[in-house]
């Protein structure tokens, strides 16, 4: 009997694809949460294999015919010293990207103030004054204040219409949910050497940071916000190394 209902790992890896597959067809953020801590490291640790391969199949295939040039987290290594950048790239990195652009697919005012205040101040920094957010000598305090007073904005309007935003949220899910897959993405481009071709090509470009913003959304209404910073540290634990 136990044979017969032990599940291989073929099976538990099929499932999960179908899973997520179904999710990025449908996205539905009353999913009934999963609060078994074995069971939902055990899945973050398969969704992660499911990564890694898309990872693999993507160097191999278009980054032998696609010239990335340099990156932002090149850039962003050479302003750090190795131990920093894992530490930034491992932890600091997908909690601060996992808070802008996942902890707000769960509705609450606080949520989506944090979200906006830290999304503000990125875009602030990048488009407004052409600078990384890292960058703490052009005009920081300008930014950081500029972010903090959208982000109040943010939270008195939500927090005063909190009972329409929340029915919008579950009306508009769907389009919320893939609003922070495309944004995500296209955050991890170049802006300064951006081109026409590109940003036409983001998608094969950017194509894993897609597809772990397609899984890390069903994994934070899932299993939670915790488990969604696990899984984006553990992809970029491969990358930082590689960029050392």
């Amino acid at each position: 009997m136990n044979n017969q209902n032990k599940i291989s790992f073929k099976e538990i890896v099929v499932r999960k694809i179908k899973i997520v597959f179904n999710f990025v067809k449908k996205p539905d953020n009353n999913l009934i949460r999963s609060y078994d801590v074995k069971k939902n490291l055990r899945s973050i640790l398969t969704f992660y294999l499911i990564h890694l391969f898309f990872l693999i199949l993507w160097v191999i295939t278009v980054t032998t015919w696609i010239d990335l040039d340099n990156p932002p987290a090149a850039k962003i290594r050479e302003m750090m010293s190795p131990v920093n950048f894992m530490l930034y790239a491992v932890i600091i990195g997908p909690i601060l990207e996992e808070t802008i652009f996942r902890l707000s697919l769960v509705f609450k005012p606080k949520y989506l103030s944090i979200s906006i205040l830290l999304l503000s101040y990125i875009l602030i920094s990048r488009l407004g004054y052409r600078v990384r957010h890292l960058d703490i000598e052009e005009h920081l305090w300008v930014r950081v204040i500029i972010s903090i007073l959208i982000a109040l904005l943010t939270y008195f309007i939500s927090n005063r219409y909190s009972s329409n935003l929340s029915n919008f949220w579950d009306a508009n899910f769907r389009w919320i949910y893939y609003f922070s897959i495309i944004v995500f993405a296209l955050l991890h481009l170049d802006f300064a050497e951006l081109t026409l071709g590109k940003f036409l090509l983001f998608p094969l470009l950017l194509f894993p940071q897609l597809v772990s913003a397609s899984i890390n959304g069903y994994i934070r209404i899932k299993y939670g916000f915790i488990y969604a910073c696990l899984f984006h540290g553990l992809n970029n634990i491969l990358p930082a190394l590689s960029g050392l």
